[in-house]
């Protein structure tokens, strides 16, 4: 289960690998559907604007997006698309219900679309503007979580894989772009796995190389600028991260293949809580949930 998306204390959805969809209430209760039609799809993101309404998306070879908006009793396809070299990796959403896709390069440029109708209906962005991609530069669907709708407009994209790990950023909805290199981790299985904005201005990027994922070279960066700059935290956390999330009053967590992190200020210095490996976090006031291998899932509380 990598897809993850908190709603409120009620409701969190979660997806995953062979068409696995579930949501979880604020007593614990799992409840797990299994599409067999989608046996070979992995759905490695979620979005949901409800208990009813949510929007699951498929990585690998190939992408499908589907919909539903009635609490899972029917699903429908709202994109698909099988050109070469296509892989989704993540997918968010403003106030709005406006949104934005990404996928790794085609041609040398990250394949971008958009909604206007929360899902309904997609379009591609064919946007001059959009910066071209270094050898070998893609963005990571570890949890859905490399890109970043923020306040009205803007828009985050993460990306490793090439000499430098970048953040692609837009203020006006993917129109115009430009690009900002960062001091994390870079080269082949390395680079920003994961983005969050705690306001406009200050944000954190985990990730690092999960074939080493003992190491912490290059494993988080934070910013203060709103993307602009971005600077290695003075303690980094316990390796390589899949996710990093926030509860809007000061507390992050990041979760990956070592275990789970929580940093009060802002990313500067993190310490290491469990050694409980999983995928993906959501947090929310005193509330959070992570999911992992297998459906296993963890809900958290602040004290």
């Amino acid at each position: 289960m990598r897809g993850l998306f908190y709603v409120d204390n009620n409701t969190v959805w979660t997806s995953g690998t062979n068409g696995v969809i579930g949501f979880s209430n604020e007593d614990g209760l799992k409840s797990f559907t299994k599409n067999d039609s989608w046996s070979e799809l992995d759905f490695r993101d979620i979005h949901a604007f409800s208990n009813k309404e949510a929007i699951i998306m498929s990585s690998g070879d190939g992408c499908k997006i589907y919909k539903t908006d009635d609490g899972q009793e029917s699903w429908n396809l709202v994109y698909e698309n099988h050109d070469e070299g296509i892989f989704f990796d993540g997918m968010d959403f403003w106030s709005d219900g406006c949104g934005i896709a990404f996928s790794d390069p085609i041609d040398n440029q990250l394949y971008i679309i958009e909604t206007k109708n929360k899902g309904d209906s997609w379009q591609k962005i064919n946007s001059t503007a959009l910066p071209k991609t270094l050898e070998g530069e893609a963005g990571f669907a570890a949890s859905g979580t490399g890109i970043v709708c923020l306040g009205d407009s803007t828009v985050y994209i993460g990306t490793g894989g090439g000499e430098v790990s970048r953040v692609f950023i837009s203020h006006d909805r993917g129109v115009t772009w430009k690009t900002v290199d960062t001091p994390m981790r870079s080269g082949a299985a390395s680079g920003i796995y994961s983005l969050t904005f705690m306001d406009e201005k200050n944000g954190v990027a985990v990730g690092g190389n999960y074939l080493d994922s003992l190491s912490t070279n290059g494993n988080c960066a934070i910013t203060s600028d709103g993307g602009l700059t971005w600077e290695l935290p003075k303690i980094p956390p316990t390796g390589y991260m899949s996710c990093v999330a926030h509860n809007g009053n000061g507390v992050l967590i990041c979760t990956g293949r070592n275990g789970i992190d929580v940093s009060y200020d802002k990313g500067n210095n993190w310490q290491h809580i469990s050694d409980d490996a999983y995928y993906s976090c959501v947090l929310n006031g005193e509330t959070g949930w992570l999911t992992g291998r297998e459906g296993k899932m963890a809900k958290i509380t602040i004290k």
